[in-house]
């Protein structure tokens, strides 16, 4: 599928040159550290799959896909977990190592995001284009960077309200009924399998 090519190349070009003996002395090398930790935590996992996200999320809003939906507002948890674990080390380093904050490379950290979200949007429908807009923006600022579209609001706000799942809510706390309504599946016998 072309598009996924896209996404991989965009990824691949990126990360490509990072391995074990890089000397993070040079701060060529911190920065190449840095921007992968921006794509994998702001670009991929903080806006190309909160557009996937979103798009199950809308299913799973008109009571379609009601177990898929479920799984991903669980899954969503631990992604969130994952953009803030990503964007807390990124700002650390970036703390540590203040030569590296150019002007050049926050604008690189800026076109670089540009750049996923225009990936994003090859499969994208208007308003999920909006969406993307939006998200790459809260990344963005969350690390400090302008905004690609300054002032942009959520034009899904029902779709904030289901991934910001209640942080403390375990899946394995959930009674047995909360699963079986989002079931699509029927109660059957070991015999029947």
């Amino acid at each position: 599928i072309p598009t996924i090519v896209r996404k991989n190349e965009f990824v691949v070009k990126n990360s490509r040159s990072l391995r074990r003996d890089l000397d993070l002395t040079l701060s060529e090398n911190k920065q190449m550290l840095a921007k992968n930790m921006f794509i994998f935590g702001q670009c991929m996992e903080g806006t190309q799959f909160y557009g996937l996200f979103g798009m199950v999320l809308s299913l799973y809003r008109q009571n379609k896909f009601p177990g898929i939906g479920q799984m991903f507002r669980y899954t969503l948890r631990d992604e969130s977990n994952h953009i803030e674990l990503c964007r807390n080390l990124f700002m650390d380093l970036v703390e540590e190592n203040q030569e590296i904050w150019t002007a050049e490379f926050r604008q690189d950290l800026v076109d670089t995001m540009r750049e996923a979200v225009a990936t994003e949007k090859e499969v994208s429908a208007d308003e999920f284009e909006h969406y993307i807009d939006f998200i790459a923006d809260r990344r963005l600022q969350g690390c400090g960077l302008q905004p690609l579209n300054p002032g942009i609001s959520n034009p899904l706000p029902w779709l904030a309200e289901m991934m910001d799942i209640r942080k403390e809510q375990n899946f394995f706390e959930g009674k047995v009924t909360d699963y079986q309504k989002a079931s699509a599946l029927t109660v059957s016998s070991d015999d029947d399998l």
